[in-house]
This record gives structure tokens, C-alpha cells and sequence, in this order.
């Protein structure tokens, strides 16, 4: 279970640092120059994640709970689309497409938070129950 609520927080990491670049975007559409950026998953955090598959930490006690490591890697970065151009100026920010890109940022963003409110109550509901 916390595997998932630690990844579901890591989606809504990329999602929040996603909208802030997309929203960059839209900022500077008028920018003469300015080349679009978005947000992709690492290649390096998939190499990252594929060598520590399962690390094990040490415990000290068998009663205690096993952790699990953190890489530290990021699994998402911020690339520049320098690809294409929209207009004669070199700025490459197209409005329409950007602003379907935050909606669909926006749906994924509430459809994560919903997941992990749903986690969490399932995790009160537990705690609750055990102290019956």
C-alpha cells in the first residue's frame, strides 16, 4: 500500500512541476524566440530503478517494519522542444495545444489526489477497526 501512495505522490509531483511548465508556456507565447518545454519521464530513473529493483535494507529487529530505499534520481525531467517552429519570430507555443495539455494535466492531477485520498481512507478505516 505504501508503494502505491509512493508512487501516486510521485505522479503528482510530475504533474504539479508539469503544470508550472506548461503554464510557462502559455506565459511567454507572445516571447519572440521562446522554444516550448515539457515534462518527460528520466531515462536514467528507469536504469536507476531497473539496478535497485528490491534493495534490502538492514533491521535491527524482526518485529520492525522493512523499509524500502530511495534512489534519489528524479524520474522526470524538463526538456526543450526545439523541433519545430510556430511562427516566423522562432517562438514554437501553440496556444490551443497548450491549453489541452493543462486540461488533460488537470484531469490526471485531481484523478491522482482522488487515488490517494481513497488510500488514505482505506488506512483510517484500518486504524480505526484495530481499535475495537
Amino acid at each position: 500500500m505504501f508503494k502505491l501512495v509512493d508512487k501516486l505522490g510521485t505522479g503528482l509531483s510530475k504533474a504539479s512541476l508539469r503544470h508550472t511548465v506548461l503554464s510557462n508556456n502559455m506565459a511567454n507565447y507572445n516571447t519572440p524566440g521562446f522554444k516550448r518545454s515539457d515534462v518527460t519521464m528520466d531515462t536514467s530513473f528507469s536504469r536507476e530503478l531497473s539496478r535497485v529493483q528490491n534493495p534490502s535494507l538492514s533491521r535491527t529487529n524482526v518485529r520492525h517494519l522493512q523499509g524500502s530505499a530511495r534512489t534519489g534520481v528524479q524520474p522526470f525531467s524538463v526538456v526543450q522542444d526545439n523541433s519545430t517552429t510556430m511562427r516566423n519570430d522562432g517562438n514554437n507555443v501553440d496556444p490551443d495545444r497548450e491549453q489541452v495539455l493543462l486540461q488533460e494535466n488537470q484531469l490526471y492531477y485531481e484523478s491522482l489526489t482522488d487515488a490517494v485520498s481513497r488510500k488514505l481512507a482505506q488506512l483510517r478505516t484500518v486504524i480505526g477497526e484495530g481499535r475495537r
